[in-house]
């Protein structure tokens, strides 16, 4: 096989990914192929990073359990406090 046919069936096969979201069951991430400039072969991507309540929550809660040893009173004690309040209101949207 010539290196033009591979260069031609390996366009091809990324074309046919063009608007299809790939989202990454790990970070949420979701990308999708967007364009192929035709001089050079770069590919244009959207790239989208979802802010879901569940997963903010999640690393409040913690961050807030990691902090359970400092004093209170103290400037941390002071930022513990703020985050469990973070906490507690980003539970409401976590529910819904």
């Amino acid at each position: 096989m010539k290196r033009s046919e591979l260069k031609n069936i390996v366009k091809e096969l990324v074309e046919a990914e063009i608007g299809k979201p790939v989202t990454d069951p790990e970070t949420r991430i979701k990308s999708t192929l967007k364009s192929i400039d035709p001089e050079t072969g770069k590919l244009s991507w959207d790239v989208e990073y979802p802010v879901e309540p569940e997963f903010i929550y999640k690393k409040l809660e913690d961050l807030v359990q990691y902090m359970d040893k400092v004093e209170k009173g103290t400037e941390l004690g002071q930022i513990k406090d703020i985050l469990k309040n973070l906490k507690n209101k980003t539970a409401r949207l976590a529910k819904k």
